[in-house]
């Protein structure tokens, strides 16, 4: 399938193989303005291909097998391998108890980020170095890896880029890009496009829905369900989702809009964007509950996204609203142009 690309991911990886042919600019260059939109239009221009996934059988026969399937359990048990409670202080480079798998879910052959509009890696090494919003600079797989350390993955620490834990996540999204077509986007990537209903999101009702379908994994009050090792390892069963355990509020998942295409199309346990459990207007209310939860404070948070023009309508930092409490409420909660 060739098409112009629809969707851009808005959360999830990205690497840099082959990179000047999708960026004229080396990673780390700040960008103005016009440069951005001209990368933005850069990638909206790509072609499409289909969605397609090596089998995990395949990868003993690869020559760096070992250090792909390192990368695997990086991403699959990131807690016991790089947590804050590993017995090594310097693999402790995430900063709480989430694995990667708890946004970038595993598909049907257990791959970590393989679910189609799970947040999947499975494009990755086609889609960097790209523009970043956040920075207003170009950025490398190494930085996305570590803006999740630093964000979703708590108050973590960076990896660095040529740390074999850093390798082993770039090994691993390097093979799941074998047989694609270079620089070109996939189908499915990133987050489902949804129509958001056209008011603010219910926290009050969302509670109400996170009770009926969430609370069984995700308990009370989002704290999640601890393993009976948490004392040992911080590892959990289901992954919470408020507290110092969780994504803090510098995370893509922190974003109301970014949480709601993520229940729709993932939510509860079995749901698929074929197959969804819970309506659009369901989880958009279960996002403005779990987001209402209280949650760490990412340190840098004001600094992010430097030029209005590039800001997500759903982060709500007091810094931008210049004391306007309706628009910071706004942002919260919405209501949000409805395509999204």
């Amino acid at each position: 399938m060739k098409t112009a690309l629809t969707l851009i991911a808005a959360v999830g990886f990205s690497g840099s193989l082959f990179a000047m042919d999708i960026s004229p600019y080396k990673v780390g260059e700040k960008l103005n303005a016009e440069q951005a939109k001209e990368m933005e239009k850069r990638f909206k221009e790509r072609q499409v291909q289909d969605w397609q996934v090596p089998k995990a059988a395949d990868i003993d026969k690869e020559p760096n097998a070992k250090e792909i399937r390192y990368g695997i359990q990086l991403l699959d048990k990131t807690v016991e391998t790089v947590g804050p409670k590993v017995a090594n202080p310097n693999l402790r480079y995430s900063g709480n108890s989430l694995n990667c798998t708890s946004c970038h879910i595993k598909g049907s052959d257990g791959l970590p980020g393989t679910m189609p509009f799970g947040i999947p890696f499975v494009n990755v090494m086609n889609d960097y170095p790209n523009f970043r919003k956040r920075s207003m600079t170009i950025g490398s797989p190494e930085d996305r890896v570590n803006g999740c350390m630093t964000r979703s993955q708590g108050g973590g620490k960076a990896m660095p880029n040529d740390s074999t834990e850093m390798k082993a996540i770039i090994a691993y999204f390097t093979w799941l890009a074998k047989g694609t077509n270079p620089h070109d986007a996939m189908q499915y990537i990133g987050l489902p496009n949804v129509d958001l209903p056209n008011r603010a999101a219910d926290p009050k009702a969302g509670k109400a829905l996170y009770t009926e379908h969430c609370v069984a994994c995700h308990q009370a009050n989002g704290q999640g369900l601890k393993t009976a090792t948490y004392g040992k390892d911080g590892s959990y069963t289901f992954p919470p989702l408020a507290g110092d355990d969780s994504f803090n509020n510098g995370a893509g998942m922190s974003r109301i809009i970014t949480a709601t295409k993520f229940i729709h199309a993932n939510m509860p346990l079995g749901a698929t964007y074929k197959s969804p459990v819970l309506s659009v207007g369901q989880a958009y209310d279960i996002a403005a509950y779990v987001e209402s939860l209280p949650r760490a404070t990412h340190p840098d948070r004001a600094k992010d996204f430097p030029n209005p023009d590039f800001r997500p309508a759903d982060y709500p930092v007091p810094a931008y609203f210049n004391g306007d409490k309706a628009a910071l409420e706004k942002a919260k909660y919405g209501p949000f142009d409805s395509k999204k």
